[in-house]
Parts: C-alpha cells; sequence; structure tokens
C-alpha cells in the first residue's frame, strides 16, 4: 500500500470533518485545500496553492461559471425590478391553489427544459420560488425539487449538452466513429438508474407518500413555528435579496418575466446550448422591453444589473474554491486511487455496482460530474473490457455517478446555482435532500447489482 495513495483521502476527511463541527461550507473548503496542498507541497504550500488559483481562474470552465453567474444574477435582479416576478407569483396564486400544485407544476417544468442542468436549476428558481414562497414552501423543499429536476433530466435526454458530452468522451474513449458516440449514450439511457430513482421520488415526496425526513421534518416545523422560510444564512448565497427592489412597481406584470425568460430559453438553444449567451440576449431584451414600457430607464437598468452582480460574488468565489479543490485532489490521484483500491472486488457481474458505488462516493465528496467522465472513462472503458463486463452498464453506471454527485455534494456547481436560485443555503439544501439521494441510490445499487448479474 503506498502511503501517498492514503494521504489522497485526506482533504475530503478534513472537509467533511470542517462542515460537521462548524456547518460553515467556505471556512471548511479553504482549511482542506490549505491541507491538501501541505500534502502535495509541504513547507511551500502557499504559494504553490495560490498558483493553482490562477490556474483555475484561467480555465474556461470556471470562467464560464463566473460568466455565467454575472448574467443571471444581473437578470434576476432585472426581472424582480421590473414587477415580473411578483405578476408572475400573482398569475401562479390565481390558478394553482395548493402548495402541492406549485412543487408538482415546478417538477414538470423540467421536462420542457430540458436542455441543460443550469437551464433547469436557474430557470425554475427564479420563476417558482416566490410562489413556493407564497404557500408557505420552505426553501430547502423548493431546492430539493428543482435540485432533483435538474441533473437527473439533463443526464437522460438524448440532446441535451450532457449528451453531446458524454458522446464525444465515448468516441474518444472506444474508439467509435463520429456519432455512434451518441447512440451508444442512448443505450445507456435505460440503465441510469440513479438518475431515474431521484427525479421520481419528488412526486412521492411532494404528495407526502414519501414523508420529510429528518432535516427536511425540522425544515417544516421551522416553517410553521416561526414562518421563516428560508434557513439561517440563505441571505449570503442568494441570488435575490429580502431587501431588493419588494415592490417597486404597482401594477407588475407576468409577462415581463415569462417573455424574458422565453427569450433566455430560446437563446440559449440557438447558441448551441450556451446558457451564458442566451442570458446576454435576454438582458438585452430586457432593456430594450422595460424601457419601451417605461418602466426602467438604462440607468436603472444598469444600476440593477451592477446589484444583481454582487449578488452573486459569494457564488462565485465558492465555486472557485470549489474547482481548486477539484485541482487538489487530482493532483493527489484520489480517483485513481479508490479505483485501483476496489479493482480486486471487481467481477463482470459485480463490476457495475461497484463502479457506481466507488465513482457515485468521490463524486459526491469531490463535487465533480463532467470532470468525473473525464477522469473515469479513461480507466472505466478499458477495465470493463479486459474483466469482461456489460461496457453499457459500465458506462451507465459511470453517468450515474456523475448525476449524483452534481446532485447531492454541497459545493457542487449545481447545487451552488440552485441554492442561489431558490434563495437556500447550501449545506442544509444538501443535507435536507441527503435522506431522499440517498434512497435513490439504495434502489440504484440494487438494481445495478440485479442488473449486472442478469447481463453475464
Amino acid at each position: 500500500m503506498s502511503p501517498e495513495g492514503w494521504v489522497s483521502l485526506v482533504p475530503v476527511t478534513v472537509l467533511l470533518g470542517a462542515v460537521i463541527a462548524t456547518r460553515r461550507s467556505l471556512e471548511s473548503l479553504v482549511i482542506a485545500i490549505a491541507v491538501g496542498f501541505m500534502l502535495k507541497s509541504g513547507l511551500s504550500f502557499f504559494p504553490s496553492m495560490l498558483d493553482t488559483v490562477y490556474g483555475v481562474m484561467q480555465d474556461p470552465t470556471i470562467g464560464f461559471v463566473i460568466l455565467l453567474c454575472s448574467v443571471m444574477g444581473a437578470f434576476v435582479a432585472v426581472l424582480d425590478r421590473s414587477g415580473g416576478t411578483r405578476g408572475f407569483g400573482d398569475w401562479v396564486s390565481s390558478r394553482v391553489s395548493t402548495r402541492r400544485g406549485v412543487l408538482l407544476g415546478t417538477w414538470l417544468m423540467s421536462l420542457f427544459i430540458f436542455i441543460d442542468d443550469f437551464l433547469i436549476s436557474l430557470t425554475l428558481g427564479i420563476c417558482m420560488t416566490p410562489s413556493a414562497d407564497r404557500f408557505k414552501v420552505p426553501r430547502e423543499m423548493t431546492a430539493y425539487v428543482v435540485n432533483s429536476s435538474a441533473a437527473p433530466v439533463a443526464s437522460l435526454v438524448p440532446i441535451s449538452a450532457w449528451a453531446v458530452f458524454i458522446a464525444a468522451l465515448l468516441e474518444k474513449y472506444m474508439n467509435l466513429p463520429a456519432g455512434q458516440g451518441l447512440a451508444f449514450f442512448v443505450r445507456t439511457i435505460p440503465f441510469n438508474f440513479y438518475a431515474w430513482f431521484a427525479f421520481f421520488m419528488v412526486p412521492l415526496v411532494i404528495s407526502g407518500i414519501v414523508p420529510a425526513l429528518g432535516p427536511m421534518k425540522k425544515a417544516e416545523e421551522r416553517v410553521l413555528r416561526t414562518g421563516e422560510l428560508a434557513p439561517p444564512g440563505s441571505d449570503l448565497i442568494a441570488m435575490r435579496k429580502s431587501s431588493d427592489f419588494a415592490n417597486e412597481v404597482p401594477n407588475a406584470r407576468a409577462r415581463n418575466l415569462v417573455l424574458p425568460l422565453l427569450v433566455l430559453i430560446a437563446g440559449t438553444m440557438g447558441f448551441e446550448v450556451n446558457l451564458f449567451k442566451g442570458g446576454v440576449a435576454a438582458l438585452c431584451f430586457c432593456c430594450i422591453y422595460y424601457r419601451y414600457q417605461g418602466i426602467m430607464r438604462v440607468a436603472r437598468f444598469t444600476e440593477t444589473c451592477l446589484k444583481g452582480i454582487s449578488n452573486m460574488l459569494f457564488p462565485m468565489v465558492f465555486t472557485t474554491l470549489a474547482f481548486t479543490f477539484n485541482q487538489v485532489n487530482q493532483d493527489l490521484g484520489l480517483i485513481p486511487f479508490i479505483i485501483g483500491k476496489a479493482t480486486p472486488l471487481l467481477s463482470p457481474a459485480l463490476f457495475p455496482l461497484v463502479i457506481f458505488v466507488i465513482l457515485g462516493l468521490v463524486a459526491f465528496l469531490v463535487g465533480i460530474s463532467w470532470s468525473l467522465y473525464l477522469i473515469a472513462f479513461p480507466l472505466v472503458i478499458p477495465l470493463a473490457q479486459a474483466l469482461g463486463a456489460n461496457l453499457v452498464l459500465a458506462v451507465a453506471a459511470t453517468v450515474a455517478a456523475g448525476t449524483m454527485g452534481q446532485h447531492c455534494c454541497f459545493y457542487s456547481d449545481g447545487t451552488i446555482l440552485v441554492s442561489a436560485s431558490t434563495g437556500c443555503d447550501n449545506i442544509r439544501h444538501a443535507l435536507t435532500q441527503l435522506p431522499y439521494a440517498m434512497i435513490a441510490a439504495s434502489m440504484a445499487c440494487a438494481a445495478f447489482l440485479v442488473a449486472g448479474f442478469l447481463s453475464i
């Protein structure tokens, strides 16, 4: 056993311990990053850590996330200031008379904007959180419904951004002809058990068939006892602050939210599933449309955009730190080490189950999904071929593991965006949805076990 290999587990252990002890996500992440770089670079850890942060800031992915956060923060702010959010809430309230109806509507809306999990997270959070608030739904429940309708849906649809990315990796690592990667991905969809179970768990929770469990039950009790919809600390991460632009427009109109959102969705699809470009197009539309109505002059529009961008500072900083943490874990060889230790447990029948459990745990601890695929597919595919395991099931288990990481981890970029759009502290959101996610994960384990034995 290589001591260097076992050392790779230390940063995630420190992170979990710090979060449990302090319930503070940002500070815990900084401590875990520092420990990781101490293990990697020794006494020179500080300059090494800063160099990595600098490198992370130049990464196209983190650049995209920062730009996306800025644009969407501005977008939410102008929607609120135009009165569109309040108008849409009034419209929903006039047609839906129960909290169950609002939450089921939120869940079903994801099926119409399936193209990207970020688009689902932001659109549903922006639209439906104010309406859910009117029915005294805890923000934790709203965030759970939105998050469980995001990555699970995007990883199941063959024309989503996830499908395109995974298909490209399959063509590369399986030497498939152009276009055959997507065909292979389609074959894995029925076996992405975690995504199916996580998505269809939502209506069971909404209807009460699966009751409020643990932290979610406490959240419901808090709302009944105090009327506080958001858990403590939520204002720090929220896109919209409680004091922003309250009741500034006397005649609020639902169309001032609906039309910009339609432009956002159409622009995102028109720009090859680029949510940043779609967001810029929607902002340009808002500037012209609101000026035409006399709601906002250009100076006020600019001021509102800047206010919205400032509201997204915490999510941007947190996401940068999460990418830095992911990088130090890669440098320490966490994923290859864990897969290497699991190799003696592998057999053709058990391969899908073991891969899902191992990679799902890593994705949950490290907060990665697409990055997991970049690291794992070059290891999983040849290993499955060497063992004679079912390759479709092996790829499906890897995709399911990444879906679980994006869905469950309290500092994944998906969780951060859901927390920001719904105004719910990310740790409380992660803890309240964890029991339901673990039920879905347990069911997925059983399904992978059965499918693995049936495939040999």
